[in-house]
């Protein structure tokens, strides 16, 4: 059973507010290193990577004496870059060897600093080897260097290769990294909220709602109702959900919206034909906010052998594309959010998901979903995800808020792998939310009902486990999950899987405060009022009644409410 601190709590090396500076990470893997010159190709050697601030260079180029100094190492701060290797027992981010870290071509590594000024932070790498043919030595002997200068690492991410110097300052080979660059999200409040005191210790597992209500599904009991909208939110909330999954990207005018694909097919009549129709595929990024609500939908759309009837007359909260600002006004504030953040990546096959031209930096798309969420969220309980990792990588720096979960696919063969191998595998991913103090991973649920010792290995390391996927469709597999201790269940259909209950987080606004101590006021039990105001001031977290504002008396006119009492249940 997930304990009340399994929850919410965030890794002790994740931040308790958002960094003051920007952020580099420099990532090597997928065989960065490429020596060629044949005496070095087969030995074992180690490289370590120092930050060197230029404007500190700039400065101290003359000794006491006023002679120019010639000891790079002056200008190197050594302590700024730490390393994070992502396997067991190195991967939470440390401080970096005298001379580096062995070269194993198959590790992902990663290298973080947070520099004064980026634009004048160079780095150098610097290689040593080992070598017995070579004599003995008391220390390993420096091969080489290369610099990966401020112009190198031109905007938010991106890759650069960079030759390798030997001695005699001819090219000895070259090294390929990949980058990252996260700036710090300004404007808003993004402490942390401690959850734990909405969780009831008696449930196993929470029950969240795939896209709402499921995937474009419906029943025979109910009339349609379309994934991703107000409708299908509330229609989750109403039938177990304690939370919703919903999809969030960025129209053309920068806006959240709510919608899974990245894509959209928009039908165009034949001339003189009334029946035939031509598919034109647009990426919903292209599309303002505008137009999208104005594309009708379908009137029949087949799915699972069934008809489903999505009219463009429908109710507005079944009509898709809604805002993420309104979604958070509209939906049952006891539902929580598990807030997926879509973004294109590329597959191991060169291609991606979803268009990737023309998309806005990484760091401005993030900063644009947190501003809604931190002005417009109140108390609802929201986790992100994502399958990008350095999306996730950017929501943990920038922010303490709200709990982040790690997507990943795993190993599958129903969808193409990414080419980022911290996607690819249950253990990659555990160590990646290791080291950049994510608060779990989210895992697809074929991996664990291959093995679920998986499961062991994911909670052994203090981390939130969610679960999703088809095979979730089983109501004896979503309780063995459970059972099992995984924290989540994301699933269809769960007006027919799953438990039906009340929400168990309790929204917690000063007005339903005093809506809720107005109602008991007006029953005259004054021991009933003193119980809970207690319960008030215990879950937001005030401590003397004197911070409460006083209640006002109700009018005779309000009206009984014979339900309330399971409002305040902690």
């Amino acid at each position: 059973m997930m304990t009340e601190d399994a929850i919410m709590t965030p890794p002790s090396s994740q931040p308790t507010n958002g960094p003051r500076d920007t952020i580099i990470q420099l990532k090597f893997y997928n065989r960065p290193v490429d020596f060629w010159k044949r005496r070095y190709k087969d030995k074992e050697f180690w490289y370590k990577v120092s930050a060197v601030d230029m404007h500190r260079r700039e400065s101290e180029t003359l000794d006491f004496d006023g002679h120019e100094s010639s000891n790079i190492t002056d200008h190197i701060q050594e302590s700024l870059v730490k390393i994070a290797v992502l396997k067991e027992g190195q991967c939470l981010p440390r401080p970096q060897e005298q001379f580096g870290h062995k070269y194993d071509s198959d590790e992902f590594v990663m290298f973080v600093t947070s520099p004064v000024d980026a634009e004048m932070m160079t780095f150098m790498v610097d290689f040593y080897i080992d070598d017995t043919s070579l004599g003995s030595r008391p220390v390993p002997e420096h091969i080489g260097f290369c610099y990966i200068l401020p112009s190198n690492l031109r905007g938010t991410s991106g890759s650069c290769t960079m030759p390798i110097t030997g001695k005699k300052h001819l090219p000895i080979g070259q090294l390929a990294v990949e980058y990252l660059m996260i700036k710090p999200l300004f404007g808003v409040d993004h402490g942390y909220i401690h959850m734990s005191r909405q969780w009831k210790p008696d449930r196993r597992g929470l029950d969240v709602g795939h896209r709402g209500a499921g995937s474009a599904r419906r029943t025979e009991k109910v009339e349609n109702v379309l994934e991703n909208t107000i409708a299908s939110f509330n229609y989750a909330a109403a039938h177990g959900a304690d939370m919703v999954e919903l999809d969030v990207q960025l129209s053309k005018d920068l806006v959240p919206i709510i919608y899974h694909d990245y894509y959209v097919n928009i039908a165009m009549k034949k001339k003189r034909s009334r029946e035939d129709h031509e598919f034109l595929q647009i990426p919903v990024k292209d599309l303002s906010l505008e137009q999208l609500h104005l594309l009708k939908l379908s009137p029949v759309h087949k799915h699972d052998k069934m008809m489903y009837d999505f009219l463009e007359d429908d109710h507005q909260d079944n009509q898709p594309f809604p805002t993420l600002e309104h979604i958070l006004e509209a939906v049952d504030p006891r539902c929580g959010f598990n807030v997926e953040i879509k973004y294109p990546m590329q597959r191991l096959d060169g291609t991606w998901d979803g268009c990737f031209d023309k998309m806005c930096n990484l760091n401005e798309y993030v900063d644009i979903i947190l501003k809604v969420l931190f002005n417009h969220a109140k108390d609802r309980n929201i986790i992100f995800s994502c399958f990008h990792p350095d999306i996730c990588a950017m929501i943990a720096t920038k922010q303490t808020r709200y709990p982040l979960l790690f997507l990943t696919q795993g190993k599958t063969d129903k969808w193409p792998a990414y080419f980022d191998p911290r996607t690819r595998t249950v253990e990659m991913a555990t160590f990646t939310a290791l080291s950049l103090g994510f608060s779990g991973v989210n895992i697809h649920a074929e991996d664990l009902l291959k093995d679920r010792s998986l499961i062991n290995f994911v909670k052994s390391h203090n981390l939130i486990l969610f679960v999703w996927g088809d095979d979730l469709n089983d109501k004896a597999v979503i309780k063995q999950f459970k059972v099992d201790g995984v924290d989540g269940v994301v699933y269809d259909k769960i007006d027919e899987y799953g438990e039906h209950k009340e929400p168990i987080f309790i929204p917690d606004t000063s007005a339903d405060r005093k809506a809720l101590l107005n109602i008991i006021a007006s029953s005259g039990n004054s021991d009933l009022v003193a119980a809970s105001s207690a319960f008030s001031w215990a879950s937001s977290g005030i401590s003397n009644a004197s911070d409460v504002t006083p209640v006002d008396p109700v009018p005779p006119s309000t009206p009984s409410m014979s339900g309330s009492a399971i409002l305040l249940q902690t």
